[in-house]
């Protein structure tokens, strides 16, 4: 009876094990995908620069009565550095790091998005 218990023990620690590995792997499976920066004016693409080539630089988009976004890009990341827009959610947001993230300024009419490679959605979600 001692080795029954023993051997169910075993059996489900190894069960968990097992479970647990397979809930963390998808996450690192697509984790050297090249992500790019798309950045959307008035509901149009404006540009699209890939990240894991772009140097640190400043974006800054401007419209035709003079609002701007100024877009930072560092270490493969991008974030709305600074906007003229009187609520600053896009600025608050912080930074984008990985497929599918997305910062909206409404006010300015602007939208910058990560997408990558092979980019669709599965069971693991940011």
């Amino acid at each position: 009876m001692k080795k029954l218990n023993y051997y169910l023990t075993i059996g489900f620690l190894g069960l968990v094990l097992l479970s647990t590995v397979g809930l963390y792997l998808p996450q690192y499976r697509g984790a050297e995908q090249t992500l790019f920066l798309e950045i959307h004016k008035d509901g149009q693409l404006h540009q699209k620069i890939p990240l894991s080539t772009a140097a640190n630089q400043e974006i800054k988009v401007t419209d035709e009565m003079g609002h701007y976004n100024l877009i930072e890009i560092k270490a493969g990341q991008a974030r709305v550095k600074q906007a003229d827009c009187p609520n600053q959610v896009c600025v608050n947001a912080g930074w984008l790091s990985k497929p599918n993230q997305i910062t909206f300024c409404a006010p300015n009419k602007l939208k910058i998005k990560l997408t990558g490679q092979g980019n669709n959605l599965d069971a693991t979600s940011y």
